[in-house]
């Protein structure tokens, strides 16, 4: 299991989103139901306009005496969106994730989302692929002597 698509088959394929024009508060509601820490902008075809992460949110509203939670998504959102596809590598979502310094990657096929990766995700499904090949290659020491 060292694709994105590997990863995707194993945890879904869903993808919680908002409409750059809802509101903060929509989707901080989002955030709070699905228990996430991201969710993805679709414009009206279903492509990426920006990613709302929780930092997003907290950049927004730090230093701030009063804050209004109607203002759109667009206006926090993060709109130069990183993405993979389905079979890259995790060891590519590992690098993209450690330099670009963000936890969420959506997952594009043919110009449409078909799902998001966390590092969560990325980091379990590399220790199960780790711990496998170490498995195999214990099994195959012990019976070549």
């Amino acid at each position: 299991m060292n694709t994105v698509q590997a990863v995707l088959d194993q945890k879904g394929k869903t993808v919680v989103s908002v409409k750059p024009n809802d509101t903060l508060a929509q989707a901080l509601l989002k955030l709070t139901q699905h228990k996430i820490g991201a969710v993805l902008a679709l414009d009206e075809n279903g492509g990426i306009a920006g990613i709302l992460s929780e930092r997003d949110i907290i950049r927004h509203l730090t230093g701030k005496i009063e804050y209004k939670t109607t203002i759109p998504v667009s206006e926090v959102m993060t709109k130069c969106v990183t993405y993979v596809k389905p079979h890259q590598s995790l060891d590519d979502c590992l690098q993209l994730m450690t330099q670009g310094r963000f936890r969420h990657l959506p997952v594009v096929e043919n110009e449409k989302v078909v799902g998001i990766v966390s590092i969560g995700d990325v980091v379990k499904a590399t220790l199960e692929n780790r711990a496998f090949q170490i498995g195999q290659l214990e099994y195959y020491i012990a019976n070549t002597y």
